[in-house]
């Protein structure tokens, strides 16, 4: 009886079981992106409310044994919507992953890897290849200017090809502010050489947490570029894409200056007042009429155009990437005399050899060629001439010549004529190469190590030809400006070589709710620098064709040459490790040990450490807001470095070619000697930075906000502190400096879709405040900014921000003798309608003590709005950036030469008591020194700019199909259409010609160009 119970219930347990085994059901796949077809590799297929699952493989396809036909799939990928499937009767499922509206879910390049946004606790801001399609980019920083906050990006020059001042959080230190850049995980110096076209994102690491990883060079924050590759696809064939545009340019503005006519009153006043007779050419003003508008021979309406294709494909196992690109601008002051053209050429492949081993490489090829005209000085600049210039003299002789002018000073020459002999072109060929090897040791551990090379050849070519304005060229009655008797020739030749190697260890593991990332890693670089110049003169051709230098008839005296070169390296060692516990807690640390040889044995390495932490609420249990459906907060604390200060700062450099005299007969004697002095001690500028900040959604990733709060503190900043003239030697770099930013950045994001309508408002805000904490022993300021007509205009000084304005403060005009001798005493020779200045100190004189703080360069806060609607096949996009707060120094007027032209404000001149209280008495001496330094040329540089405004219509027709065309978009597009300013000059956006110590100083900046643009973009 026992034994026939127990076989019943073995049989009944052998049933169970095989039902149980045969009711599960096998299942395969593979996982595709919407639009592109792209198979997903590393996509999680699980079933749902269970921990069983997989990922795809390198071609997109999956296996996975389910329970039953009732199962459900769960198909997650980062950047990707997640998708549920319940199994059914399917078998074989072909899965379309939709790319993901939701902010939080897309994929940001951080320092050595990728993460979600969600997952993301330090503070970094994203612009993808998404918002600039279309948009007509002259240079690469363009694409993140006012998209991101806290960044400020401002024009050095509006001259085609110029460079752009990049600021993350506000000027960092007074050495070097501009970010690190890395393309594809390549440092370079400056982004000229990239085709914006070539770009798929830009992530703006702005803490320094986010920014430690690169230790001794992030202190400014790091701009981390990735370019364009191919996809894979499996069966699919590979895309062409074609894109151009073509515009016009033109001077958006024109200063309202003096005409002819009141030139000449004003001249003749000016003479009378200062005792002397008025010129007997301007006895009659009206006869003069308008005269020549000296700014219109000038302006010119400019030609732009941009070409680019590219070829992307791929397979399951490989990809490609190739593009081209031709851009060419014309400047609207000077046409091709200071015209721009690059050309560049892109490769970038992958190939998955073996299922542990991938590799890929990349190299892209720019030529450059630029046509440079002066800028931003008071001297030879054709701005500051053409505004200063009398406008009665006329352009050209009546023979046909150039004209000059009888009453301006020699530093104002005739604009055109300098233009036309104006000869500086500068070409460059740069390569940059990498080829990189991913090896997979076991799932989840990689090994990447990665070698690229960063090359470039440049050569300048200066000529100044013989030319001679003068009336009869024997008496060279023409100013020395106007006349060059001999021919000069200068070529200098350029070389950068920079090679990388990085090597980077990296393991990902994941079980249950948690998550590990632990990254380790070292660099190794090395920069050489190699210059080589010459000169000559005297050439017996006057064509620019003909200026080489060997082609001369000079003695061997006249010519010249020199050369100069330097080096420098560096060894990183680095390791991250980052914790993700249910995708709610947060965690990442970061340590980096730089060497560098541009710091002595005794501080030659430094550590830069950071922690970072998140906490997505909105993840908890007891989380209940259904419509703010995503909510994290973050904090961050990290320490970067600065090593920008050049080469060799720590040591003694001996310069040969010094003369000297010996003996009483004090013969001159050529030698070497030593001109600076060291300090062995230097190391590196250490910039810390704290963190808090927050993310949330609403409406299921409608609307997205983010806010962060920083205080940035940089210490140790190198500076030449000044020593004792008996020592004889220039003084050395010291460790002396230290200032603080601290600002709040917010941005907000709503998107929308209305049946055929999709629509998107994107807006952004930084607000920055810096202080200098201290400049040293001693403290004493820097004095910078250099006008040459008033002085120095710009002071850097413990407790007011990096090069603040420094001069006198107004008080009105006097109006009567009885004023004059009632204030404190200016001059001898102050008279009524001339400029009141206070006087501080109380002293009862006015003199250098009573100067004071009288403007700030730097804006309260910056800001960027952009708009996008989509209906049918009609798209427009708006853009509208400005900044608030900051002050100018408008230093493009020559008040040192009073024969130079005036603003039309000069109309409103004292002429009597009750007059003006604001525009002095014209005077030919100005004895009051009315031009000195103050706040009367201290102007209001805030602005509102519509930057750009496009609209576009993609052909949607079956005639494309029919032709193969996927793709087909017109578009018409406007740049720097508007402009809102209280600045007089020509142009409120203002870079920093001279560094972080010289900002916001107009000395004949050239103008950004309003320009109109048609596009075409294919795509097969």
């Amino acid at each position: 009886m026992g034994m026939r119970l127990l076989k019943c219930l073995l049989i009944l347990a052998s049933i169970v079981g095989s039902n149980a085994v045969f009711g599960q059901i096998k299942i395969t796949g593979t996982v595709s992106e919407s639009g592109s077809n792209e198979k997903l590799t590393g996509v999680t297929v699980l079933i749902k409310n269970t921990q069983d699952g997989v990922v795809t493989e390198l071609d997109g396809t999956f296996e996975l044994t389910v329970p039953n036909e009732k199962s459900v799939l769960v198909i997650s990928y980062l950047g990707m919507e997640t998708r549920e499937i319940l199994v059914g009767n399917t078998r074989i499922f072909q899965i379309i992953l939709n790319p993901s509206s939701s902010v939080m879910d897309e994929i940001v390049v951080v320092g050595y890897g990728t993460q979600i946004r969600s997952s993301i606790s330090g503070a970094v801001s994203t612009v993808s290849s998404k918002d600039l399609e279309g948009v007509p980019l002259l240079r690469a920083e363009q694409a993140i200017q006012g998209k991101t906050a806290g960044v400020q990006v401002t024009q050095n020059s509006g001259s085609p090809g110029s460079t752009l001042s990049v600021r993350i959080r506000g000027t960092g230190t007074i050495n070097d502010s501009e970010p690190l850049y890395l393309v594809d995980g390549v440092p370079v110096s400056g982004i000229d050489f990239l085709n914006p076209g070539d770009i798929a994102t830009i992530n703006v690491l702005k803490d320094a947490a986010s920014a430690a990883i690169y230790g001794s060079r992030g202190a400014n924050g790091v701009v981390v570029i990735t370019t364009k590759t191919g996809k894979m696809a499996d069966k699919q064939y590979g895309s062409i894409q074609y894109e151009n545009y073509f515009g016009q340019q033109q001077a958006w503005k024109k200063m309202n200056l003096l005409d002819a006519r009141e030139y000449a009153i004003l001249s003749n006043e000016a003479h009378i007042a200062g005792g002397k007779t008025p010129l007997a050419a301007f006895s009659n003003p009206d006869a003069l009429g308008k005269g020549t508008d000296w700014q219109e021979a000038i302006f010119q309406i400019a030609p732009i155009q941009s070409h680019q294709l590219s070829l992307t494909g791929g397979s399951a196992l490989s990809t490609f990437a190739l593009s081209g690109s031709y851009f060419n601008q014309a400047g609207v002051v000077g046409g091709a005399k200071s015209g721009f053209e690059r050309y560049t050429a892109r490769l970038n492949i992958s190939q998955q050899l073996k299922p542990w081993l991938k590799m890929s490489g990349n190299v892209l090829y720019t030529n450059l060629n630029r046509n440079g005209l002066p800028e931003n000085n008071e001297f030879n600049t054709p701005l500051v001439r053409a505004l200063n210039i009398d406008p009665v003299t006329s352009i050209r002789k009546f023979d046909g010549t150039y004209n000059y002018s009888i009453y301006v000073d020699t530093d104002l020459a005739n604009p055109v004529n300098a233009i036309e002999n104006q000869h500086n072109n500068w070409q460059s060929n740069r390569v940059l190469s990498s080829i990189q090897a991913d090896v997979t040791i076991r799932k989840g551990l990689v090994f990447r190590s990665s070698f690229n090379r960063d090359e470039t050849f440049a050569s300048q070519s200066i000529f100044i030809p013989i030319f001679n304005l003068s009336l009869d060229p024997a008496s060279n009655d023409a100013p020395a400006s106007e006349r060059n008797p001999v021919n000069t020739v200068i070529k200098n030749d350029f070389s950068w070589q920079n090679w990388q190697w990085e090597n980077v260890l990296t393991w990902d593991y994941s079980k249950g709710k948690h998550k590990l990332n632990a990254l380790l890693g070292s660099t190794a670089l090395a920069n050489s620098y190699y210059f080589l110049t010459g000169s000559n003169t005297n050439l017996p051709s006057n064509q620019v064709k003909d200026a080489f230098l060997g082609n001369t008839i000079a003695p061997r005296e006249s010519q010249g040459s020199g050369d100069f070169a330097s080096a420098s390296g560096m060894l990183s060692f680095f390791t991250r490790f980052q914790y993700d516990y249910d995708n709610k807690y947060l965690l990442s640390t970061t340590l980096r040990r730089d060497g560098s040889s541009r710091f002595g044995k005794n501080n030659r390495y430094g550590y830069f450490p950071s922690v970072s932490a998140g906490w997505v609420v909105s993840r908890e249990d007891f989380w209940g807001l259904e419509a703010l459906n995503f909510l994290k907060l973050r904090a961050s604390w990290g320490q970067n470095g600065n090593d920008r200060i050049g080469e060799y700062s720590f040591t003694t450099i001996v310069y040969p070619g010094q003369n000297y005299t010996f003996g009483s007969s004090e013969t001159i004697t050529s030698g070497s000697t030593p001109l600076e002095a060291s300090n062995p001690d230097l190391k590196w500028e250490t910039g810390e930075q704290i963190n808090a900040g927050l993310d949330l959604e609403l409406f299921n990733g409608k609307f997205h906000f983010t806010a962060d709060y920083y205080v940035k503190t940089t210490r140790d900043m190198l500076a030449r502190i000044p020593i004792p003239t008996l020592v004889g030697l220039r003084a050395p770099f010291q460790n002396v400096g230290t200032m603080a930013n601290n600002g709040l950045e917010l941005s907000l994001l709503y998107q929308g879709k209305k049946k055929s309508l999709n629509y998107s408002v994107g807006a952004n805000i930084g607000f920055v405040k810096s202080e200098v904490l201290s400049l040293g022993l001693g403290g004493e300021p820097i004095i910078t900014g250099n006008v040459f007509s008033a002085g120095n205009v710009s002071r850097t000084d413990v407790g007011y921000p990096i090069a603040s304005f420094y001069g006198y403060v107004t008080d009105g005009i006097f109006q009567s003798q009885e004023e004059v001798k009632a204030h404190a005493f200016q001059n001898e020779k102050t008279a009524p309608g001339d400029i009141r200045f206070k006087d501080l100190n109380g002293d009862g004189i006015i003199n250098e003590v009573d100067q004071t703080y009288i403007g700030n360069p730097t804006p309260s806060f910056t800001y960027g709005v952009t708009s996008q609607v989509q209906w049918k096949g009609f798209d427009l996009s708006v853009f509208i950036q400005g900044t608030q707060g900051n002050d100018i120094y408008n230093g493009i007027f020559r008040y040192d030469f009073f024969y130079s032209n005036r603003p039309q404000s000069a109309l409103n001149r004292w002429t009597g008591a009750g007059t003006s209280n604001s525009e002095p008495r014209v005077n030919v001496s100005d004895p009051n020194k009315n031009a000195r330094v103050s706040d009367r040329f201290i102007e209001d540089g805030s602005f509102v700019r519509l930057k750009n405004i496009q609209i576009g219509y993609d052909l949607k027709h079956k005639l494309l199909n029919k032709w193969k065309i996927d793709k087909a978009r017109i578009y018409f597009s406007g740049q720097n259409l508007w402009t809102l300013t209280k600045y007089s000059g020509l142009d409120p956006e203002i870079g920093s010609v001279g560094g972080s110590l010289e900002l916001g100083i107009d000395q004949g900046f050239y103008p950004q160009a309003r320009m109109a643009s048609m596009g075409l973009q294919l795509g097969f």
